[in-house]
């Protein structure tokens, strides 16, 4: 009894302070990851911030090794969707994130498709929905859009644009469910995943070389894109997928363009029109309700 007394205390924890963290570390990380990119390559920016986030998570794991398992212990499946789950939120969405936004395709627009990723999640992740769900998913988008539409023009547009950020899609929603599979400790997941991670933006850098250029911005950025997002964010992520269900998890993401349009119009003085302040009352009423049904 008091063990499940703990367990119960360590998820009410975890599903309260977890998600403010994770919202809060992630939507920064936008804005981090824009002026970080205005001197640097985009497989630059993602090398460097993986060796961060891999020197970081190394002076962890060695420091608390004994209280975690091995990477020779985890059996074949375990590391299997690790990395699986790794390609694809630590590579594959990122790298294509990035290359969406070179092509110069509206922000706007890849916010609007990455939008969906929590409808998508909802329906492959859940074993049933509601009708009262969808229809709450939908309202959610509807105030995303909305809230993108009053913030963000929406003027450029290419096809590999459209390309890259549905890969990007593609990439977070399935490495969002492979990861909520995931068992393993979540210091020892994240380190594996980042080693795998760090290996392929360090070849990538070899053969089209390394570009930074060292200033007080650009290294604030790289240190909290790699320090503060890539393992705090990470680590927040793969505790709430391991406390709650994927689509809970996931609706999550619903929240994120928002944050980081009010922090942009902090941090730049840029004004929030009534329709994105519209939007995001809807985006916050109809989640709420959401996130307070029980899980399918």
């Amino acid at each position: 009894m008091k063990l499940n007394f703990h367990n119960q205390s360590k998820q009410d924890i975890v599903n309260f302070a977890a998600p403010i963290g994770f919202l809060a570390i992630w939507s920064g990380g936008a804005i981090c990851a824009k002026v970080g990119l205005q001197y640097t390559d985009s497989w630059s920016f993602l090398f460097l911030r993986s060796a961060i986030a891999l020197s970081l998570l190394l002076a962890i794991y060695l420091k608390s090794a004994h209280k975690k398992i091995t990477i020779t212990e985890l059996k074949k499946d375990q590391l299997r969707g690790i990395i699986f789950s790794g390609l694809l939120l630590q590579v594959l969405y990122l790298t294509f994130y990035f290359s969406a936004i070179n092509t110069g395709l509206s922000l706007g627009i890849i916010i609007l498709v990455l939008g969906i990723q929590p409808i998508i999640t909802s329906l492959l992740s859940a074993n049933t929905i509601s009708v009262k769900n969808l229809i709450l998913l939908a309202i959610c988008f509807s105030g995303l859009v909305l809230s993108t539409l009053g913030y963000h023009s929406i003027n450029k547009i290419n096809a590999l644009g459209m390309l890259l950020s549905v890969l990007a899609l593609l990439s977070i929603t399935f490495g969002t469910i492979a990861q909520a599979k995931v068992k393993t400790p979540p210091i020892l997941t994240l380190l594996i995943q980042t080693i795998f991670s760090f290996f392929i933006f360090l070849v990538v850098v070899i053969y089209k070389g390394l570009s930074f250029e060292v200033n007080a911005s650009s290294l604030l950025s790289l240190v909290w894109m790699g320090a503060v997002v890539s393992v705090g964010a990470y680590l927040l992520l793969i505790l709430m997928l391991e406390y709650s269900a994927a689509d809970k998890v996931s609706t999550l993401f619903f929240l994120l363009p928002l944050l980081t349009m009010i922090l942009e119009s902090l941090v730049f003085d840029s004004t929030l029109s009534a329709l994105t302040i519209f939007g995001a009352i809807l985006v916050c009423v109809s989640l709420f309700i959401y996130q307070t049904q029980k899980s399918s």
